[in-house]
């Protein structure tokens, strides 16, 4: 009766490992799918030109001061925090909001954060 039990044990053991094969094969084809697709810039979220010919990459030059974050609560806080913190590296980055378009003429996202625009 325990040779049954054993050799029922083996058999559940290959029949686990042949079905995580296939799954195996999938994830590398679907990892080098990825990687061909990026490196040949057919993948849109890498490519670092918008169709409009603006670029995702910015050096915005904002000057205006980040508003002072206490003036808010909660998440929006610690955004406005972040931005006071790390104002480089948002002066770098594109608005998505296309708030470069009047009223506020944005250089860049840093830009959100010097007024209450950021707040949502």
């Amino acid at each position: 009766m325990a040779k049954k039990g054993k050799h029922r044990n083996r058999k559940q053991k290959v029949s686990a490992r042949k079905s995580k094969t296939p799954v195996i094969w999938i994830v590398f084809a679907l990892s080098v799918l990825i990687l061909v697709l990026t490196v040949s810039g057919k993948i849109p979220f890498t490519n670092s030109q918008k169709k409009d010919g603006k670029s995702f990459h910015v050096k915005g030059g904002e000057t205006r001061p980040v508003i002072d974050p206490s003036m808010f609560t909660g998440l929006t806080r610690a955004a406005y925090a972040a931005a006071r913190e790390n104002p480089e590296v948002l002066d770098q980055v594109y608005c998505y909001c296309n708030c470069s378009e009047p009223p506020f003429y944005h250089k860049s996202l840093l830009s959100c954060f010097t007024g209450n625009h950021g707040a949502g």
